[in-house]
Order: structure tokens, then sequence, then C-alpha cells
């Protein structure tokens, strides 16, 4: 990550002992209305200070408002800059509507972008990447690209192929940050790091609420396999006890040396993912 602005900016989406992270995102009710789980401030102030939270994404109106009540403290702060209602005709045709300076003035450290690949919008896709990326280079903000491939393919081959292929675009356009879709099969996670996640953070999202045991088994593949976190939404705060879910995803994706242990067979890994 080039600039000594970037750098520190996205520090605070890091766990300083660790270098990993976990990002709650809240920006699920402009696409698709209210959500549970994110139904009032009041909600959201019971988890959100949790500890094992490292950053927050969220559209500009509810950065105001949790701002304003003293919520986003010691997190790091993430504008979202595009979205569109799940109402609209292309759902999936994200539109800019904000711009790094208003996230700026809001006091973000970071911005992010969506892009939902449906095969029609690509070229609408690249341009936004391509442009947010030079005006966040402006003002020394990381960028973190959300990147869901919308595309059914007949074969798993294929799919992985097209998402590397997406991820590709993403970095080669300047990406700071990826957050993608929980792969099918955790023994994906390693071919979508491959050749990546050296230069770039990689997160995976949780996608539709999954089993606790899904998705912490998920946070021990992405570690192991030299992955930057997960940025989960709704499998973090739709559980019946949130902060619980917080406490041991934290012990997972913070614990320092966790890949090193797995990989030589040493047994604080178990002790540190129970």
């Amino acid at each position: 990550m080039d600039g000594v602005a970037k750098q520190i900016r996205w520090s605070r989406f890091l766990d300083r002992k660790s270098g990993r992270g976990i990002i709650v995102p809240i920006d699920h009710g402009l696409t698709i209305g209210p959500v549970e789980g994110l139904d009032s401030a009041e909600q959201v102030a019971r988890w959100i200070g949790h500890p094992g939270i490292t950053g927050v994404i969220a559209h500009k109106g509810m950065v105001e408002r949790l701002g304003r009540l003293g919520l986003l403290r010691g997190k790091g702060i993430m504008v979202h800059l595009n979205g569109m209602m799940s109402l609209s005709a292309e759902p999936d045709r994200k539109e800019r509507l904000t711009s790094v300076e208003a996230a700026l003035r809001l006091g973000a450290d970071a911005v992010s972008l969506q892009l939902n690949f449906d095969g029609k919008n690509d070229a609408h896709n690249l341009t936004e990447l391509g442009e947010l990326v030079d005006e966040a280079r402006h003002y020394g903000m990381p960028v973190l690209t959300m990147l869901y491939d919308k595309v059914v393919c007949d074969t798993e081959e294929l799919s992985m192929r097209r998402q590397r292929h997406l991820v590709r675009a993403c970095v080669e356009l300047g990406t700071d940050a990826l957050k993608l879709a929980a792969p099918a099969s955790h023994a994906q996670i390693p071919t979508i790091l491959r050749g990546v996640h050296e230069h770039t953070a990689m997160f995976f999202a949780g996608g539709v609420v999954r089993s606790e045991e899904e998705i912490l088994a998920m946070a021990r593949e992405v570690v192991l396999h030299g992955g930057t976190g997960l940025c989960v939404g709704r499998n973090i705060f739709q559980r019946e006890d949130v902060n619980a879910m917080l406490s041991r995803l934290q012990k997972i994706v913070m614990a320092e040396g966790l890949r090193w242990g797995l990989a030589a067979g040493d047994n604080d890994y178990e002790e540190a993912a129970q």
C-alpha cells in the first residue's frame, strides 16, 4: 500500500499484533431495506464496541448518525460510495452516490465500492473503479473493492477462472483491498489468494447467514492461507449472541502465529481456535 497517509489510515482497520482484521459492513439497508439486527442505533450499540471489530463500513448517512452518538470511536471508518436498491430494474448496476472528499469530511479512514459483475456491466464497473482509485489516491485514501461475480457458470473450474480474472482486473486498476464472497468450498481459498495476498489485503464475506461453525471454519482457512481477515455483516449482527460470536472470531483471526502453528501441527492453534 503506497503512501504514508494511506498506510496510516489503513492501519486503523487491522489488529496491531496480528496485522489482521474483522470489518463489519452495515450498508445493507440501502440495498434491501430494513434489516434484522440493524433496526436501530440501540441495537447496533449493543455490539459495535466489541474489541474484535477493527472496522465498520456504512453509507454516509449512517456514519454521520452513529458517529454523532459516539459509537464509532476506536474503529476504522469506511464510507461506502456506491449502491443501488434491490427494487431497481438493474440492481447489480451500482451507481456512485457520494465522493471521497465527502467521506473525508465525515472522518472516514477509507472508502469502499461494490462491483457486481453480471456479464453486461463490465465496462461500467471497471470505469467506476478506475476513476475512484485515481480520486482516492489524490487524498491518500485506501480503497476496498467488494467484488461479486453474478454470472452463473457450468463448472467450478470456469467459476474460479472468472473469479481470478476479476480479482486481477481490480488489482490492475489499483484497489488496495478486496472483499470476496465466501467460496463454495473452503478448498478454493488458497487458489483465490494465490499471487494476490502478498500485496493486496484480502477479506472474505459471510453472505447469507450460515451456522457459526461454518463461519469459524472459514475464518481458520482464511488465516491459515494468508488472508487479511473477514468482512462479515449478517453472520455477526444477526446472531442471537453477537458478542459471543465476535469473541470466538477474534480468537481465530487475531491469534498471532496461527497460520504457522497449524502448518506445523502445533496444538496452540487448536487452543486459539476454541
